[in-house]
């Protein structure tokens, strides 16, 4: 293998890293930097046009330019480092910002996601991206066959990062987003108009659509505790949810979702991606769907494949059917 292409690898997967907003690299995934490739790193990253459009979190950029910094084994270091690690020193704290999540290690496709990094806000944790979005989006794009021209609905979808890979990479028929936090479902719609531009837009006071001649997306406002007539009408084929399996108080109202829908469509299928804090509260849920009659299949899922997550974490796949 070339020196020059060791060099290239090592500088793509350092860019990757910040787009996603890692700080896990050490000393020796800093490629050489001279003059020229310190250029290029931030012709890649700060004075990339999407990334002048839509920035990344300040504190992040703080923390990743002076570890990078500190690791460059070279006299000359290039005086926009420094100029552009001044620039977010002031004010780090910004709420939300914008994370480049990178599709197949191709810095041209990726998810731009508007964010937190807080666990909670305005009383919803369902503005940040969780690792289980990832998990379950990077299974769809292994598996487009199971949504394409398919009518998909995703269950708490946070600020859309599954759906949105799904739309963009698995050529769904439609496609709805659903949330019980107002503030949520803005933010998914943002995400939307970011990574879909070319839609045409139409809003009701509960439901905002997305078209194309090939597709349609919906935001929809949606309280499993109370599933109305208007939402009952809609069919899909498939539903998702990531991380969604979290509070024993949701599971009962949770599994009332599945029954309406399976109602409609017997052949329905559900897939569940869920990282396993509390195995107690996974195995009530497991548990739940038996005695309701449901069939649970745990599906393999060893590596990431087109999008990165952490494989430590324990999870689980959970394809759920009548």
């Amino acid at each position: 293998m070339s020196e020059d292409y060791t060099v290239r690898a090592k500088l793509i997967s350092l860019v990757i890293k910040y787009y996603r907003g890692s700080l896990e690299f050490t000393a020796d995934d800093v490629p050489p930097m001279s003059w020229a490739i310190q250029e290029q790193f931030l012709s890649m990253t700060v004075y990339n046009s999407k990334l002048l459009q839509y920035p990344v979190n300040k504190n992040f950029n703080r923390l990743f330019f002076k570890k990078l910094i500190a690791f460059l084994k070279t006299e000359e270091i290039h005086d926009d480092f420094y100029t552009f690690l001044c620039s977010v020193m002031s004010d780090p704290k910004d709420a939300f910002s914008f994370v480049h999540y990178v599709v197949d290690n191709d810095i041209t496709k990726t998810i731009i996601i508007r964010q937190t990094n807080s666990m909670v806000v305005n009383g919803t944790t369902g503005l940040k991206t969780w690792e289980a979005a990832l998990m379950l989006a990077d299974w769809a794009l292994c598996n487009p066959q199971v949504f394409k021209r398919k009518n998909i609905w995703e269950l708490g979808s946070g600020v859309g990062f599954t759906g949105i890979a799904i739309a963009k990479f698995c050529e769904p028929s439609a496609l709805c987003l659903t949330d019980h936090h107002r503030t949520v479902l803005d933010i998914i719609c943002r995400n939307i108009e970011i990574n879909l531009p070319n839609m045409d837009k139409e809003t009701n006071e509960l439901v905002t659509i997305y078209k194309t001649n090939n597709a349609t997306i919906k935001t929809l406002l949606l309280d499993w505790e109370y599933i109305d007539d208007d939402v009952t009408d809609l069919t899909p084929d498939v539903i998702i949810g990531a991380d969604i399996v979290y509070d024993p108080s949701i599971l009962q109202p949770l599994c009332n979702v599945f029954q309406t829908y399976f109602k409609k469509n017997s052949q329905l299928e559900i897939y569940i991606e869920s990282v396993i804090r509390n195995p107690d509260t996974f195995k009530m849920f497991v548990q739940l769907l038996e005695h309701s009659g449901y069939k649970c299949e745990s599906l393999p899922q060893p590596l990431p494949v087109h999008i990165h997550w952490d494989r430590f974490n324990e999870r689980c796949l959970l394809k759920i059917t009548k």
